[in-house]
């Protein structure tokens, strides 16, 4: 009887212990599984995310597919829309128009006339207009910043300064001197060659010296313009009065 009741005490131990490590044996298992599953599957980080749409407000000008997206150091973004000048270097823009990403107001427009290089300095977007003027060495053609545009921001409102660029490379009293003597010999054929020289005289002007202004002014009497030459004149003597008004 004490015989069978030691057997029956064994086979009872046994299967306890027997069971205990099954159980630790699973735990580790299912451990194990869920590293495995853990490290199979990259982790999702804003899944819901959508990405909004830059692009122009509608308006009669261009259409409203952004070209150029000029982000801001302060958050905002600005889109252009508009015609790329491929065939400058660096590239530039003409007849486009600029929008607040998300707004539906363009913030203005410039036509197929004007030419403009833009950059972004921090929470400042610089519109540069371009124009070819006399001012390289040697009184040569060279493209020059003319008007400085700013667009930036007080709190969400959009704000806009301009300005001239009195940086404007300035003649020298040699080539003043030697521009009018360049009209005092002129002939009275109107060419090319005289459009150059007025041009030269609006410099000689701004680098403040009044032969030049009474020479560009005596200019329209002297030759009879008309067609781009008339045009190009007048543009010049707006551009005098706008750089005169502007201290």
């Amino acid at each position: 009887m004490k015989t069978v009741f030691k057997i029956l005490i064994i086979i009872t131990l046994t299967l306890f212990f027997s069971c205990k490590e099954n159980k630790s044996n699973f735990v580790d298992n299912n451990e194990n599984s869920n590293e495995i599953l853990k490290d199979s599957f990259p982790t999702i980080i804003n899944e819901n995310k959508i990405e909004v749409e830059c692009k122009c407000a509608e308006n009669k000008f261009t259409g409203t597919k952004s070209d150029t997206i000029y982000n801001l150091s302060n958050g905002k973004s600005i889109a252009l829309c508009g015609y790329r000048n491929t065939e400058n270097k660096p590239v530039n823009f003409s007849e486009f128009v600029l929008s607040v990403c998300g707004q539906n107001e363009v913030i203005e427009f410039w036509n197929a006339t004007e030419t403009c290089n833009l950059k972004v300095n921090k929470d400042t977007l610089y519109v540069e207009e371009l124009i070819n003027l006399p001012t390289e060495k040697n009184r040569k053609y060279i493209t020059t910043v003319w008007n400085i545009n700013k667009i930036y921001f007080e709190n969400e409102d959009v704000k806009k300064t301009n300005s001239l660029n009195k940086k404007i490379r300035k003649y020298s009293k040699e080539e003043i001197l030697t521009t009018l003597k360049e009209y005092e010999n002129a002939d009275q054929e109107l060419n090319e060659d005289k459009m150059v020289l007025v041009n030269r005289l609006f410099i000689s002007i701004i680098s403040k010296n009044n032969k030049a202004r009474e020479y560009f002014y005596e200019f329209g009497d002297k030759y009879k313009l008309d067609g781009a030459f008339s045009e190009e004149y007048s543009d010049l003597k707006a551009m005098l009065k706008l750089w005169e008004n502007q201290k």
